[in-house]
Protein backbone atom coordinates (compact mmCIF):
# COMPACT_ATOMS: atom_id res chain seq x y z
CA UNK A 1 0.00 0.00 0.00
CA UNK A 2 0.89 3.31 -0.11
CA UNK A 3 0.40 6.10 2.29
CA UNK A 4 -0.49 9.28 1.13
CA UNK A 5 -0.96 13.04 2.17
CA UNK A 6 -3.89 15.50 0.47
CA UNK A 7 -4.73 18.56 2.24
CA UNK A 8 -3.30 17.11 5.71
CA UNK A 9 -5.40 14.13 6.01
CA UNK A 10 -3.34 10.94 5.50
CA UNK A 11 -4.28 8.14 4.27
CA UNK A 12 -3.81 4.65 2.58
CA UNK A 13 -4.36 3.19 -1.02
CA UNK A 14 -3.45 0.17 -3.14
CA UNK A 15 -1.55 -0.05 -5.80
CA UNK A 16 -3.49 -2.95 -7.45
CA UNK A 17 -6.45 -0.99 -7.73
CA UNK A 18 -5.09 2.99 -8.20
CA UNK A 19 -3.81 1.36 -11.67
CA UNK A 20 -7.16 0.65 -13.24
CA UNK A 21 -8.35 4.14 -12.92
CA UNK A 22 -11.61 2.75 -11.99
CA UNK A 23 -12.27 3.43 -8.20
CA UNK A 24 -11.97 6.38 -5.69
CA UNK A 25 -10.25 4.58 -2.15
CA UNK A 26 -8.56 4.98 0.48
CA UNK A 27 -7.98 3.41 4.49
CA UNK A 28 -7.47 6.29 6.78
CA UNK A 29 -5.08 6.85 9.83
CA UNK A 30 -5.29 9.39 12.24
CA UNK A 31 -4.13 12.46 10.76
CA UNK A 32 -5.89 15.23 9.25
CA UNK A 33 -9.01 15.85 11.15
CA UNK A 34 -10.33 18.20 14.00
CA UNK A 35 -11.11 15.91 16.91
CA UNK A 36 -9.31 16.15 20.38
CA UNK A 37 -8.15 13.79 23.34
CA UNK A 38 -7.86 10.38 22.55
CA UNK A 39 -9.89 11.00 19.26
CA UNK A 40 -7.03 13.37 17.85
CA UNK A 41 -7.70 14.14 15.39
CA UNK A 42 -9.57 12.34 12.15
CA UNK A 43 -12.22 10.20 13.86
CA UNK A 44 -14.82 8.90 11.68
CA UNK A 45 -17.01 7.42 14.60
CA UNK A 46 -20.68 8.81 15.30
CA UNK A 47 -20.87 6.33 17.99
CA UNK A 48 -17.75 6.90 20.64
CA UNK A 49 -18.92 9.51 22.17
CA UNK A 50 -16.70 12.19 20.06
CA UNK A 51 -18.67 15.40 19.04
CA UNK A 52 -20.80 14.73 15.70
CA UNK A 53 -19.62 17.64 14.39
CA UNK A 54 -16.56 16.90 14.12
CA UNK A 55 -17.07 13.84 12.96
CA UNK A 56 -18.92 15.51 10.35
CA UNK A 57 -15.85 17.92 9.28
CA UNK A 58 -13.65 14.86 9.43
CA UNK A 59 -15.72 13.01 6.97
CA UNK A 60 -15.78 15.84 4.63
CA UNK A 61 -12.07 16.15 5.05
CA UNK A 62 -11.66 12.56 3.86
CA UNK A 63 -14.31 12.22 1.21
CA UNK A 64 -12.78 15.56 -0.35
CA UNK A 65 -9.34 14.31 -0.22
CA UNK A 66 -10.42 11.17 -2.72
CA UNK A 67 -12.73 13.58 -5.04
CA UNK A 68 -15.91 12.50 -3.25
CA UNK A 69 -18.43 13.99 -0.74
CA UNK A 70 -19.88 13.32 2.21
CA UNK A 71 -23.35 13.11 0.56
CA UNK A 72 -22.39 10.35 -0.92
CA UNK A 73 -21.76 8.19 1.59
CA UNK A 74 -22.83 4.96 2.79
CA UNK A 75 -22.07 3.67 6.20
CA UNK A 76 -23.57 0.44 7.74
CA UNK A 77 -24.37 -0.60 11.96
CA UNK A 78 -21.70 -3.48 11.71
CA UNK A 79 -22.18 -6.33 14.36
CA UNK A 80 -19.38 -8.26 13.47
CA UNK A 81 -21.62 -10.51 11.62
CA UNK A 82 -21.80 -11.95 7.80
CA UNK A 83 -24.85 -10.12 6.66
CA UNK A 84 -24.34 -8.04 3.20
CA UNK A 85 -26.08 -5.41 1.40
CA UNK A 86 -26.41 -4.30 -1.73
CA UNK A 87 -26.23 -0.29 -2.10
CA UNK A 88 -27.53 1.69 -4.35
CA UNK A 89 -27.91 5.93 -4.96
CA UNK A 90 -31.01 6.28 -2.33
CA UNK A 91 -28.47 4.60 -0.40
CA UNK A 92 -26.25 7.34 0.03
CA UNK A 93 -25.40 9.85 3.11
CA UNK A 94 -26.87 6.77 5.21
CA UNK A 95 -25.01 6.57 8.79
CA UNK A 96 -23.77 10.32 7.46
CA UNK A 97 -26.25 12.81 6.59
CA UNK A 98 -29.33 10.55 6.74
CA UNK A 99 -30.16 7.97 9.31
CA UNK A 100 -28.34 4.71 9.41
CA UNK A 101 -29.87 1.16 8.35
CA UNK A 102 -31.66 -0.43 11.64
CA UNK A 103 -30.63 -3.91 10.47
CA UNK A 104 -27.19 -4.95 10.58
CA UNK A 105 -24.43 -5.40 7.94
CA UNK A 106 -20.66 -5.93 7.78
CA UNK A 107 -20.65 -5.83 3.79
CA UNK A 108 -21.56 -3.53 1.03
CA UNK A 109 -21.76 -4.13 -3.02
CA UNK A 110 -22.49 -1.86 -5.69
CA UNK A 111 -22.53 -1.34 -9.26
CA UNK A 112 -23.64 2.38 -9.09
CA UNK A 113 -21.31 5.16 -9.46
CA UNK A 114 -20.49 7.68 -7.19
CA UNK A 115 -21.52 5.96 -4.31
CA UNK A 116 -19.28 5.12 -1.87
CA UNK A 117 -19.09 2.65 0.42
CA UNK A 118 -17.88 2.97 3.64
CA UNK A 119 -17.12 0.31 6.69
CA UNK A 120 -15.19 1.71 9.92
CA UNK A 121 -12.73 -0.39 11.91
CA UNK A 122 -10.18 0.12 15.18
CA UNK A 123 -8.04 -3.38 14.27
CA UNK A 124 -10.69 -5.42 12.71
CA UNK A 125 -9.54 -6.13 8.70
CA UNK A 126 -10.91 -4.21 5.85
CA UNK A 127 -11.43 -6.29 2.96
CA UNK A 128 -11.59 -4.34 -0.58
CA UNK A 129 -12.92 -6.01 -3.70
CA UNK A 130 -13.09 -4.69 -7.34
CA UNK A 131 -14.32 -6.54 -10.39
CA UNK A 132 -12.97 -4.76 -13.13
CA UNK A 133 -15.04 -6.01 -15.89
CA UNK A 134 -18.70 -6.02 -14.87
CA UNK A 135 -17.54 -2.79 -12.93
CA UNK A 136 -18.70 -3.51 -9.15
CA UNK A 137 -16.98 -2.97 -5.95
CA UNK A 138 -17.58 -4.32 -2.10
CA UNK A 139 -16.17 -3.50 0.99
CA UNK A 140 -16.32 -5.72 3.99
CA UNK A 141 -15.90 -5.72 7.79
CA UNK A 142 -13.66 -8.61 9.33
CA UNK A 143 -12.84 -9.33 12.53
CA UNK A 144 -11.90 -12.34 13.99
CA UNK A 145 -15.34 -13.25 13.76
CA UNK A 146 -15.93 -12.42 10.47
CA UNK A 147 -12.98 -13.93 9.12
CA UNK A 148 -13.90 -17.54 10.68
CA UNK A 149 -17.22 -17.42 9.27
CA UNK A 150 -16.48 -16.62 6.18
CA UNK A 151 -16.60 -12.88 5.29
CA UNK A 152 -14.05 -13.28 2.77
CA UNK A 153 -16.09 -15.58 0.85
CA UNK A 154 -19.48 -14.97 0.99
CA UNK A 155 -18.85 -11.27 -0.13
CA UNK A 156 -17.50 -12.71 -3.35
CA UNK A 157 -20.05 -14.94 -3.78
CA UNK A 158 -22.51 -12.12 -3.36
CA UNK A 159 -20.85 -10.79 -5.98
CA UNK A 160 -21.35 -13.62 -8.31
CA UNK A 161 -24.97 -13.96 -7.58
CA UNK A 162 -26.07 -10.55 -7.48
CA UNK A 163 -23.83 -9.31 -10.52
CA UNK A 164 -23.06 -12.16 -12.12
CA UNK A 165 -18.84 -11.72 -11.46
CA UNK A 166 -16.09 -14.07 -12.36
CA UNK A 167 -13.88 -14.45 -9.41
CA UNK A 168 -11.27 -15.03 -11.97
CA UNK A 169 -11.47 -10.87 -12.67
CA UNK A 170 -11.52 -9.74 -9.01
CA UNK A 171 -8.85 -8.14 -7.20
CA UNK A 172 -8.62 -7.92 -3.47
CA UNK A 173 -7.30 -5.23 -1.20
CA UNK A 174 -6.46 -6.80 2.93
CA UNK A 175 -6.25 -3.31 4.33
CA UNK A 176 -4.27 -2.27 7.41
CA UNK A 177 -5.70 -4.09 10.48
CA UNK A 178 -4.29 -5.93 13.77
CA UNK A 179 -1.25 -8.36 12.38
CA UNK A 180 -0.06 -11.83 13.27
CA UNK A 181 2.35 -10.16 15.79
CA UNK A 182 -0.55 -8.59 18.25
CA UNK A 183 -3.45 -10.74 17.77
CA UNK A 184 -3.59 -12.56 20.33
CA UNK A 185 -6.60 -15.18 21.23
CA UNK A 186 -7.67 -17.64 24.41
CA UNK A 187 -7.82 -21.41 23.38
CA UNK A 188 -11.61 -21.17 22.66
CA UNK A 189 -10.94 -18.46 19.54
CA UNK A 190 -8.07 -20.44 17.93
CA UNK A 191 -9.94 -24.14 18.29
CA UNK A 192 -12.51 -22.46 16.51
CA UNK A 193 -10.04 -21.46 13.75
CA UNK A 194 -9.18 -24.93 13.41
CA UNK A 195 -12.35 -26.02 13.77
CA UNK A 196 -13.99 -24.01 10.86
CA UNK A 197 -10.99 -23.28 8.96
CA UNK A 198 -8.23 -26.31 9.24
CA UNK A 199 -5.70 -24.91 7.00
CA UNK A 200 -5.91 -21.60 9.30
CA UNK A 201 -3.56 -23.62 12.15
CA UNK A 202 -0.36 -22.56 9.70
CA UNK A 203 -1.20 -18.94 10.73
CA UNK A 204 -1.76 -19.92 14.33
CA UNK A 205 2.15 -19.34 16.77
CA UNK A 206 1.88 -20.34 20.63
CA UNK A 207 2.27 -17.02 22.87
CA UNK A 208 4.24 -17.13 25.84
CA UNK A 209 1.59 -17.20 28.05
CA UNK A 210 -0.62 -21.06 28.94
CA UNK A 211 -3.97 -20.98 26.63
CA UNK A 212 -2.56 -17.76 24.17
CA UNK A 213 -2.12 -17.59 21.12
CA UNK A 214 -1.11 -15.28 18.02
CA UNK A 215 -3.31 -15.68 14.37
CA UNK A 216 -2.55 -13.84 11.24
CA UNK A 217 -5.92 -12.78 10.18
CA UNK A 218 -4.44 -11.22 7.21
CA UNK A 219 -2.67 -14.34 6.20
CA UNK A 220 -5.89 -16.31 6.79
CA UNK A 221 -7.84 -14.20 4.74
CA UNK A 222 -5.89 -13.76 1.79
CA UNK A 223 -5.99 -18.19 1.61
CA UNK A 224 -9.37 -18.27 1.88
CA UNK A 225 -9.47 -15.80 -1.08
CA UNK A 226 -6.91 -17.95 -3.14
CA UNK A 227 -8.89 -21.00 -2.36
CA UNK A 228 -11.84 -19.39 -3.85
CA UNK A 229 -10.11 -19.17 -7.19
CA UNK A 230 -8.46 -15.24 -6.86
CA UNK A 231 -5.09 -15.43 -8.37
CA UNK A 232 -2.59 -14.27 -5.57
CA UNK A 233 -0.95 -11.40 -7.84
CA UNK A 234 -4.81 -10.18 -7.70
CA UNK A 235 -4.28 -9.82 -3.99
CA UNK A 236 -2.79 -7.20 -2.43
CA UNK A 237 -2.49 -7.24 1.60
CA UNK A 238 -1.24 -4.26 3.94
CA UNK A 239 1.52 -4.93 6.04
CA UNK A 240 0.35 -2.01 8.25
CA UNK A 241 -0.47 -3.43 12.27
CA UNK A 242 -3.18 -1.12 13.87
CA UNK A 243 -1.76 -1.87 17.46
CA UNK A 244 1.31 -1.46 16.21
CA UNK A 245 1.72 2.11 14.71
CA UNK A 246 0.17 4.07 17.61
CA UNK A 247 0.84 7.54 15.55
CA UNK A 248 -1.13 6.18 12.33
CA UNK A 249 -3.97 4.13 13.89
CA UNK A 250 -6.80 3.80 16.46
CA UNK A 251 -6.33 0.30 18.08
CA UNK A 252 -9.01 -1.20 20.09
CA UNK A 253 -6.51 -3.73 21.55
CA UNK A 254 -4.07 -0.51 22.40
CA UNK A 255 -6.53 1.83 23.33
CA UNK A 256 -9.90 -0.34 24.45
CA UNK A 257 -13.31 1.97 24.72
CA UNK A 258 -11.12 5.51 24.72
CA UNK A 259 -10.94 5.68 20.97
CA UNK A 260 -11.48 6.86 17.46
CA UNK A 261 -12.37 4.79 14.48
CA UNK A 262 -10.29 4.72 11.04
CA UNK A 263 -12.78 4.38 7.80
CA UNK A 264 -12.26 1.87 4.49
CA UNK A 265 -13.28 3.75 1.65
CA UNK A 266 -14.50 2.38 -1.67
CA UNK A 267 -16.26 3.51 -4.92
CA UNK A 268 -16.22 3.62 -8.55
CA UNK A 269 -15.75 6.69 -10.32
Amino acid sequence: MKLKNVNGVEFYTFDIFEKTGLVDHMFSTRTGGVSEGFFGSLDLSYSRGDDPEKVTENFTRAARAIGSDIKNITIARQTHGTEIRIVDEDDCGRGVTKERYHEGYDGLITDKRGVMLVTLHADCIPLYFLDPVKKVVALSHAGWRGTVDGMAEKTVLKMEEVFKSDRGDILAGIGPGISGCCFEVRTDVRDEFVSKLPFSEKYIEKGEKEGKYYIDLKAVNKEILIDMGIAEENIEVSSECTKCLEDKFFSHRRMGEERGSMAAFLGLR
